[in-house]
């Protein structure tokens, strides 16, 4: 699912909260990739926050790309970027069986209904999924997506500022979702993905290789970070993110009683906060969950969460969501299958997924 400016090869820009990160893949056979440029540019900290005023953070951000770009004079300025958020609605409908181009000429009309926006504030987009039967009756089963015009103008507007001219902009699920098919064998499987970022952690599940359902949740790392400084208060927020990467959820008894042992209090007090601080991320992610059951019936079972985004630093994270959800969980990485992709190093990869499945738009 995009919003598509005409494209051939683009540039991933995946523009998040604390960090920009930027992916450009050149296709050598019809289905391969080869990395031919990467790059995570990290935003000041003063700006992360989702409080951040867009005059305050845009021209930050501008200056950024210009600076990368200026040092990349050969890198292509078409780009692919995405979006995300409380202004991002995605619906499942089934329409009576249509071209592309005639549900395009009626699409204003038939996404109304499910559409809590007035229909003129919106841009939208839409794929065909699939035939369906529906009450006897054959239709197509659309996934339909509504964007504010606010947001894309917006996203429009910084490119311009940067030179940049946009060919795609997609979702983030939708990216997320890109990545995966190429890098793993989930045609037949219904798996789980919780991107976790600065200010928005993206959750979908994906059975059968489509999204079914996604939701953005406004809680991410910033949350999680700024919610250990009041609870544990520490000032330093590099102490904070050396604890979160150095020791994490720490899990194991016998690690613990080793923590005891050796008088880490400050370690094995944050471990616990950090635990109960991703009480509500598990909750969420839960309820999400069971919908997706409550929907499809427990006729098709998740069988895997994958992790990406800059929550996938935190130690231990994928073990803990284990044992919360009695499921393999594992890092997702989105360039498994890429070839030249060891120039990026593996612990950075997963903070990537976005930017690679935008860069894989043809």
């Amino acid at each position: 699912m995009s919003f598509n400016f005409l494209s051939k090869n683009v540039v991933g820009l995946d523009i998040g909260s604390k960090n920009i990160k930027i992916v450009f893949l050149t296709p050598i056979s019809k289905n391969t990739f080869k990395l031919n440029k990467w790059a995570l540019l990290n935003l000041p900290d003063n700006i992360v926050s989702a409080d951040t005023l867009p005059e305050t953070r845009n021209p930050v951000v501008v200056q950024t790309i210009k600076n990368f770009y200026s040092n990349n004079i050969g890198l292509s300025r078409k780009v692919a970027v995405s979006v995300s958020g409380p202004s991002v609605v995605i619906r499942y409908i089934k329409l009576p069986i249509m071209t592309k181009e005639e549900i395009a000429k009626s699409i204003n009309i038939e996404a109304e209904p499910f559409i809590p926006f007035p229909i003129s504030e919106v841009n939208l987009g839409f794929d065909i999924i699939a035939e369906v039967i529906d009450e006897g009756i054959k239709k197509n089963e659309i996934v339909l997506v509504a964007v504010r015009k606010e947001v894309i103008n917006s996203k429009l507007d910084l490119l311009k500022e940067c030179n940049l001219t946009p060919k795609y902009i997609d979702v983030d699920v939708f990216a997320l979702e890109t990545v995966l098919k190429y890098n793993y064998d989930i045609q037949n499987d219904v798996v789980c993905i919780v991107n976790i970022g600065a200010n928005i952690t993206n959750v979908s599940i994906v059975e059968d290789g489509v999204t079914r359902v996604s939701r953005d949740l406004t809680l991410g790392m910033e949350y999680i970070r700024q919610s250990i400084k009041n609870i544990q208060q520490i000032e330093n927020m590099t102490q904070i993110d050396s604890l979160i990467k150095d020791h994490g959820i720490i899990l194991k008894e016998e690690d613990k009683e080793k923590y005891l042992q050796e008088d880490r209090k400050t370690e094995l007090l944050f471990t616990k906060n950090l635990t109960a601080v991703l009480k509500e991320l598990i909750s969420e992610l839960h309820k999400i969950i069971d919908f997706y059951y409550f929907q499809k019936g427990e006729q098709k079972v998740l069988s895997k969460i994958y992790v990406s985004g800059g929550g996938s630093v935190i130690k231990n994270l994928c073990d803990y969501l284990s044992q919360e959800f009695k499921l393999p969980v594992e890092l997702l990485d989105p360039m498994k299958k890429i070839e030249a992709a060891d120039k990026i190093p593996q612990e950075l990869r997963p903070i990537f997924a976005v930017a690679t499945g935008l860069a894989m738009r043809r």
